[in-house]
Parts: C-alpha cells; sequence; structure tokens
C-alpha cells in the first residue's frame, strides 16, 4: 500500500491508526505525532522521522534501514525483528522498548536512552552506543561485535552469552551486569567499571574464562 506521508498524516489525524504494510520510503515525517500508530511489516527506508512522538507504536519487522529516528521518541515502541541497518537513533527515547533479533548493524544510537529496553539477540555488529544509557537493559545473546560502547551505562544489564568480541567498552559502567559466558574477547576495557558484574563462564579480553 503505497502512501505519502501527508496521507498518512491525514488518516492519523482522522483517526486511523492501522498503516501495517504502508509503503513510505524516504518519507518526510520530522516532528510528526503517530502515537500507538501501527506501521508493522511498513517500508521507511530512508525515512525522515527524526523528532518524532512515536510512543507506544508498532514497527515490529517494519523497514527502517538509513532512516532518521534522532531524538524520537520511542517510548515502549515495539521494533521487534526490525531492520535498523545503518538507522540513525541518536538521543533517541527507547525506554522500555523492544527490540528483539532486531537488525541494528552500523546504527547510530550515541547518547540513546535505552533504560529497560529488551534487545536479546539484537544484531548490533559495528553500532555506535557511545554514551548511551542501556540500564537494566536486556542484551540476552545481543551480537555486540566492534560495538563502540564508550561511556555507555550498562548497569544491571543482563548481557547473557552476548558477543562483545573486540568491542569498545573504555570507561563504560557494566557495573552489577550479568555477563555469564558473554564473550568480551579482544574487548578493550580500559577504565570500564565492572564491580559486582557476573562474569562466571566469560571470556575475557586476554582470552581467558572465568570460573
Amino acid at each position: 500500500m503505497y502512501m505519502n506521508a501527508s496521507k498518512l498524516l491525514r488518516r492519523y489525524a482522522a483517526g486511523d491508526r492501522d498503516f501495517g504494510g504502508a509503503q513510505l520510503r524516504g518519507a518526510y515525517l520530522t516532528e510528526a505525532i503517530l502515537i500507538g500508530a501501527d506501521l508493522r511489516q511498513a517500508d521507511l527506508t530512508g525515512a525522515n522521522l527524526s523528532g518524532s512522538s512515536l510512543k507506544g507504536i508498532n514497527l515490529n519487522e517494519a523497514n527502517l534501514s538509513e532512516a532518521n529516528l534522532s531524538v524520537a521518541d520511542l517510548n515502549g515502541a515495539d521494533l521487534n525483528d526490525a531492520n535498523l541497518v545503518a538507522a540513525d537513533l541518536r538521543k533517541a527515547n527507547l525506554i522500555e522498548a523492544t527490540l528483539k533479533r532486531a537488525n541494528l548493524q552500523r546504527a547510530n544510537l550515541r547518547e540513546a536512552n535505552l533504560v529497560f529496553a529488551n534487545l536479546a539477540h539484537a544484531r548490533l555488529y559495528q553500532a555506535d552506543l557511545h554514551g548511551a544509557t542501556l540500564f537494566q537493559a536486556i542484551l540476552h545473546r545481543a551480537t555486540l561485535q566492534d560495538a563502540d560502547l564508550i561511556g555507555a551505562m550498562l548497569q544491571e544489564a543482563d548481557m547473557r552469552g552476548a558477543d562483545l568480541n573486540r568491542a569498545c567498552l573504555i570507561r563504560a559502567d557494566i557495573s552489577k551486569a550479568i555477563l555469564i559466558a558473554a564473550d568480551l574477547s579482544g574487548a578493550n576495557v580500559l577504565g570500564a567499571n565492572l564491580q559486582g558484574a557476573i562474569l562466571t563462564g566469560a571470556i575475557m579480553p586476554d582470552g581467558t574464562m572465568k570460573d
């Protein structure tokens, strides 16, 4: 279903919320209000949604590759299985958002708020999470190879079985995080706070395994 930005906003204003499968490639939706909209499986490749109000939106299996979602409010959004390759999510609000199995390879999440977010099995290869807040986030078996986590806040995060191979964790706060069976081989943990972290079975940066 092809739909331009103007038609989408008109229908939303009229009370429509079901836009599943909509074709919105490159749509200009800066600062749009689409709270609670259903855009599951929609194609928003390269769309501009910067500063938009998207609280509780359904973007399950949506294609948001190279989309601009910087400073967008995605509180509680459903982004499970979404394609967010190279998406711009700088300073986005993703509190309690679900991003299970989402593809976030090379995504820009600098200073994003991911408190209580669920990123289980998400692909974050080469993602930029510099200064992001992931307090109590779920990163169970997430792939974070070569990710930039400099200064990230990962206190009490669940990173069981996460792949952090070659990740940059300089000055990251990983205190009280669960890193059981995580792979930290080759990771840079210079100045990182690992106080109280559970590292049973984890592969450490030097290649040794924690008892």
